[in-house]
């Protein structure tokens, strides 16, 4: 995407698209995220919130999807190429297939029987009464199918058409409820001001709100080498993260999540979409952010720490010195402890001269703890 002219958040969006085929644990479009992203330029950073919605009836719940939407208003706001384009290459992995990953497989090998009660979330993941190892081959024909819809028809046919009808119907059988497709209509997600924190003459931008403030807490105490804030984040479930940066400065950092290992380990109807979980608690399991150089207004650093709360605190323990001027992300990368024996992984790229004025200066390296990938369109 990007060598084809793309911005980060085109890069971003087909990332996730294609992640929603091949890691539906966590990047299912049953679920949703928070985004940081900057053009760069003159632009403001933001932040926007697209966490699925909890829609209640008596005594049981549902999450009504916020990806699909959330995905394209950053795409309408700050995209370049076409829509269909960035989500074909993931319509063609469900179709044709792909090799399941280490991540996934590990993933859902740790998973109990009993994660595999709904016959059609067992009739694709686990086919022959166990879940698929790696290396073999991952069919999504009706989530090719669902995917094929939003490529042609965009967020309209997932939230107001045909489509948001059997989704809110098919919902609502899942739960044994009734889910009016108002519910889907209605669902937007939130744009939101960024979280600040100084470094020298660059701003580090977090998600708003109550995580972001947390977060900022954490990373000034790294930074300065002060005992970490009491209220440390807990949330523990699984969440995926991806960054992408481009030539203008611009910048995109991600993390997506279903509110558990697989959700809510339960199909939508026919649609292949896996459902999210009503939320645990009130925070995310995950944390993006932007680091930004006020002046030139051009992005230096983007991460993504996903994996609950062992990832929100290996990001901000990744970038404390990174962003400080530490560019040795192999070292830091593999000094980082393992929190509490859970598993959280980082994202991150890191640009002392800027991306655009110096993108020879930027380093990237896959976290040594995880099973993902760092690549360039220019090296």
């Amino acid at each position: 995407v990007l060598s084809a002219g793309g911005t980060a958040v085109d890069a971003a969006v087909a990332t996730y698209f294609a992640m929603a085929v091949t890691y539906p644990g966590a990047a299912t479009l049953g679920g949703g995220g928070i985004c940081v992203v900057s053009r760069g330029g003159d632009d403001a950073v933001e932040a926007i919130d697209f966490r699925p919605a909890l829609f209640v009836q008596g005594n049981r719940a549902v999450m009504i999807p916020g990806a699909v939407r959330g995905m394209f208003a950053l795409h309408a706001r700050y995209g370049r190429l076409k829509w269909e384009a960035l989500l074909l290459p993931a319509e063609r992995l469900a179709r044709f297939g792909n090799p399941v990953s280490r991540a996934f497989a590990r993933q859902t090998a740790g998973l109990p029987d009993a994660a595999f009660a709904d016959p059609a979330f067992r009739r694709i993941f686990a086919p022959r009464g166990k879940p698929l190892a790696e290396g073999e081959m991952l069919r999504q024909e009706e989530l090719s199918a669902t995917l094929a819809g939003i490529r042609l028809r965009g967020p309209g046919e997932f939230y107001a058409g045909d489509l948001a009808a059997t989704l809110a119907r098919e919902l609502g059988d899942m739960a044994g409820i009734t889910v009016p497709t108002d519910a889907f209509r209605a669902y937007r997600p939130t744009w939101t001001k960024t979280e600040i924190v100084n470094v020298g003459n660059d701003e580090l931008h977090l998600p708003g709100g109550p995580d972001g403030e947390r977060a900022a807490a954490i990373w000034r105490a790294l930074s300065d080498k002060t005992p970490l804030p009491a209220d440390a984040p807990q949330v523990s479930f699984d969440s995926a993260g991806f960054v992408a940066t481009d030539r203008a400065g611009g910048a995109a950092a991600c993390v997506v999540s279903a509110n558990g290992t697989v959700g809510a380990g339960r199909i939508i109807g026919h649609s292949g979409i896996v459902a999210a979980a009503p939320p645990r608690g009130d925070a995310f399991p995950g944390l993006p952010m932007v680091m930004l150089n006020r002046a030139q207004q051009d992005a230096r650093g983007v991460a993504a720490g996903s994996g609950g709360a062992a990832g929100i605190m290996r990001v901000l323990r990744a970038t404390a010195p990174t962003f400080g001027g530490d560019s040795a992300l192999d070292r830091i990368l593999s000094a980082l402890p393992v929190e509490g024996g859970a598993a959280g992984r980082v994202n991150i790229i890191y640009c002392p001269e800027g991306v655009r004025r110096g993108p020879a200066s930027c380093r990237f390296q896959a976290d040594p703890g995880g099973h993902g990938l760092a690549t360039s369109a220019a090296l």
